[in-house]
């Protein structure tokens, strides 16, 4: 006879065990963390400034949504999106060569979300997931969510390199293991601000396709460029394998959660499913407050405007660098996006540092939170995107005086 509820020895408050095995997010901890105490400057998370907005316009925008349609407004909507929207990705989507049909697109709140249901229909416990070293830490916690094993490829100046990304596949074939998927953010990485070249990602697909793998391609960042220019994306040349994330956190604002997800076409129903199951459907407030922004042509120069401020951003914070970081600090300088990756002399743990540098007022993200392999004690990530020129240029003078003692 089974025992009953009252004399189980199982404790009631246990989670699953994917939940206790799965790694906590130290980005989010130094965020939070920094978030308690006043007048820190954070170069820790990776927020758009939105000083730029058109708030009254939104705001007309958004009474003329409730009064003329808060019927259809605050209801229940499409699992993939309301079609208006869904249109606007596709425009957005052509700009970096990408041709899809509105129908095809999965609105999401927000790319993280995106990728877990990606993540969710591709990912079987023990499979390779292979990434940028460094890497965008949020996707690292998605697949260790679903027990893949991640394995860092080594990136230049010119992002993830194909012939070590191929030879590491063969490694895992070799080994009896089950290679299942590149992850890439070909734009302006994060973490590490690379861009990958032209040629790669064409070789990037090739290798995907030849090997048996699926492509992640994930694109916050693609049309903050400083010089405005965009490059082609992977996935108009491996449409059969990729699954391409955009968002709209970065370019307008992550308050309204929105993304969205471009299946390969064999597998959109699965995802359109897993979709609504586990969500039902994004806000439909948000998506038509967000459409009738993107109705306009006023957000073209917004964007632009973003893009020359946060140069102006990244340049204060490499002159302040420059200025007031030891001998020996390198970096690679990015050519859009919001992140700068800095590498510090032999000495220098910047995992141990990360506290005493929001004691002394500035928080950052150290190697450590990025890697899923304890790499990283030497290099840090710098997010330029939301504090101001002077607050930059005080942040990475306090940075420096830290880092300098941590070698005297």
């Amino acid at each position: 006879m089974p025992p009953s509820p009252l004399t189980t020895s199982s404790p009631p408050l246990k989670v699953a065990d994917r939940v206790a095995s799965g790694p906590s997010s130290e980005v989010r901890q130094i965020f939070q963390t920094a978030l308690k105490r006043t007048g820190i400057i954070s170069f820790a998370n990776g927020s758009p400034y939105l000083g730029e907005l058109p708030f009254h316009q939104l705001a007309d925008d958004a009474h003329r949504i409730v009064t003329e349609f808060g019927s259809t407004a605050l209801q229940y909507g499409a699992s993939n999106g309301i079609p208006e929207l869904r249109r606007h990705i596709v425009d957005l989507m052509a700009i970096e060569g990408v041709a899809a049909d509105p129908e095809q697109v999965i609105v999401t709140a927000g790319s993280q979300q995106a990728l877990g249901f990606a993540a969710h229909a591709t990912i079987n416990p023990g499979d390779v997931v292979f990434a940028e070293s460094p890497s965008y830490a949020g996707a690292m916690a998605v697949f260790a969510a679903y027990e893949a094993e991640i394995v860092h490829v080594p990136g230049d100046r010119d992002g993830l390199i194909p012939a070590e990304f191929e030879c590491l596949v063969r490694v895992a074939w070799a080994a009896g293991k089950l290679p299942r998927m590149l992850y890439t953010v070909p734009n302006f990485q994060n973490p590490g601000g690379m861009n990958l070249s032209a040629e790669r990602r064409i070789l990037l697909g090739r290798i995907c396709q030849e090997q048996g793998l699926l492509l992640f391609e994930d694109n916050p960042y693609g049309l903050l460029g400083f010089d405005g220019a965009t490059m082609r994306a992977i996935q108009p040349d491996a449409p059969d394998i990729t699954f391409y994330f955009g968002s709209f956190s970065k370019m307008f604002a992550p308050g309204l959660r929105l993304g969205w997800l471009l299946a390969p076409e064999a597998l959109h129903q699965p995802l359109t499913d897993i979709a609504q199951t586990a969500a039902l459907n994004p806000s439909v407030f948000n998506q038509l407050l967000l459409t009738a922004y993107l109705d306009g042509p006023s957000w073209r120069d917004t964007l632009a405007r973003y893009r020359g401020l946060y140069r102006a951003k990244l340049e204060a914070l490499v002159g302040a660098l420059t200025e007031h970081m030891p001998a020996g600090t390198t970096w690679d300088l990015p050519a859009g996006g919001f992140y700068l990756w800095v590498t510090v002399p032999q000495g220098i743990d910047t995992h141990e540092l990360v506290h005493e540098a929001i004691e002394r007022g500035v928080a950052y993200v150290p190697g450590t939170a990025i890697y899923t392999n304890g790499a990283g004690r030497s290099e840090l990530r710098l997010s330029f995107c939301l504090p101001s020129v002077e607050e930059i240029r005080d942040g990475a003078a306090i940075l420096g005086r830290l880092f300098s003692e941590a070698l005297a």
